[in-house]
């Protein structure tokens, strides 16, 4: 008997052991964006996308100036890659930086020199991205059973999911303009939001998890015409009460969307009259003044 409680006193011991010895599980590392890869031919243009390990990404396109837009979350860009100018084709250039560091995420844009269709193959360390202009998408699809005809291309059907839940915003759009985005935000949320003159016409193609609120307008937001400031709520602190988009115009200058709200109004009450001098005392030293040092009516800081 007592060596078989020994026997399992030894087991439950050693398990403890081996239960203490084994590490905890390792964070995430984060992904390197190492190479970006431009081809064309005669059927659109390729960019590829080279990562050290396996990489989400998200997408939008933005106009005026045409350009794609890709989120690489959880990552880093490799020190080689830069602000490349290519001139090939319908593509500019690109440009690789980091994008923001919490989430770190790096964000690579297509320059354009006119509106692309596009799609996007994420492949483990690879993305894939084709680009290809209205004749060529048509050109693509003409040809059936060997047979070349030009078909009218079709207007691309547009998707817009806004969804708000539990203080996150996710948002999945397809060929739709921002003012739409938006309206739907101000539904959903019932932040006040007005959309300048342009925004109707500012076609996207996002696809944003859900996030807290502020950082998934950001992660809208960013890369659009529209400067923006949010402004929160007075009753509520930390809720969002408004965004205010200002429109970057020409030459630079910003006309603003909304009118930027006044200061709360507070009650204030009246500074109390100073007490009358006392009456001089002959051949006396002078008393000091019952609070004296403090400072008087004169001396107090303007509010901030």
């Amino acid at each position: 008997m007592h060596s078989r409680l020994s026997l399992i006193a030894m087991f439950v011991v050693g398990a403890a052991l081996l239960l203490h010895a084994t590490p905890p599980p390792a964070a995430k590392s984060l992904a390197t964006l190492e190479s970006v890869k431009v081809t064309s031919t005669a059927k659109g243009i390729t960019v590829v996308v080279e990562a050290s390990q396996s990489v989400a990404v998200r997408s939008q396109v933005i106009t005026d100036p045409d350009r794609l837009i890709m989120d690489f979350p959880n990552s880093q860009p490799a020190g080689g890659l830069h602000t490349t100018l290519l001139n090939q084709g319908d593509v500019k250039g690109y440009r690789v930086a980091r994008y923001s560091e919490n989430p770190p995420t790096t964000r690579v844009v297509i320059d354009l020199n006119s509106p692309q269709h596009y799609q996007i193959f994420p492949d483990g360390k690879t993305v894939i991205v084709n680009l290809m202009s209205d004749q060529q998408q048509a050109a693509n699809n003409a040809h059936v059973d060997n047979v070349s005809y030009t078909p009218t291309p079709a207007k691309p059907a547009f998707k817009l999911n806004v969804e708000f839940k539990d203080g996150k915003l996710s948002v999945v759009a397809d060929h739709v303009s921002l003012a739409q985005i938006l309206n739907e935000v101000h539904r959903l949320t019932g932040t006040d939001i007005s959309v300048p003159p342009g925004g109707a016409q500012e076609q996207i193609v996002v696809g944003i998890p859900p996030l807290p609120l502020r950082e998934a307008l950001v992660s809208l937001l960013n890369g659009s015409r529209f400067n923006f400031i949010m402004v929160d709520s007075e009753r509520e602190p930390g809720k969002l009460k408004s965004v205010i988009l200002t429109y970057r115009g020409a030459g630079g200058i910003s006309q603003p969307a909304i009118a930027t709200p006044e200061p709360p109004v507070t009650d204030t009450q009246p500074e109390p009259e100073p007490p009358p001098p006392p009456d001089p005392q002959p051949d006396t030293e002078p008393q000091p003044q019952e609070g004296a040092g403090q400072p008087g009516p004169q001396d107090v800081p303007p509010p901030q």
